[in-house]
């Protein structure tokens, strides 16, 4: 199976488990409702990480200089975003994406 025909099932996978989490409510309502939503976010953050790296892919076709270069871009706002002791929402949706890179790098990994 090709690099990206495993981010493909990573992305669908992410997809499902963000359709699951929010149920039938749209993502913009939940997040106006102005309660802490971690259980939503972390799969979010994956979903939106791995689209990160579907972008970049189809931009430079190489898999693994894709995945760390979301990653590293991933990591940077999860350290500035715990420094400045932001929400649980914030870090529960980037560490979903920096969880669901790694998955991915291992999954891809030669």
């Amino acid at each position: 199976m090709s690099g990206s025909e495993v981010l493909d099932q990573h992305l669908a996978q992410a997809e499902r488990a963000l359709d699951a989490a929010a149920g039938s409510s749209s993502l913009c309502t939940i997040s106006r409702s102005g309660t802490p939503m971690p259980g939503i976010k972390y799969p979010e953050g994956a979903w939106v990480a791995l689209r990160d790296v579907r972008r970049l892919l189809q931009a430079s076709g190489d898999l693994a200089s894709s995945i760390a270069d979301v990653r590293q871009r991933w990591q940077v706002d999860l350290d500035h975003h715990a420094n400045a002791e932001s929400g649980q929402n914030w870090i529960s949706y980037l560490t979903g994406g920096l969880d669901a890179l790694d998955d991915l790098a291992t999954a891809t990994a030669d």
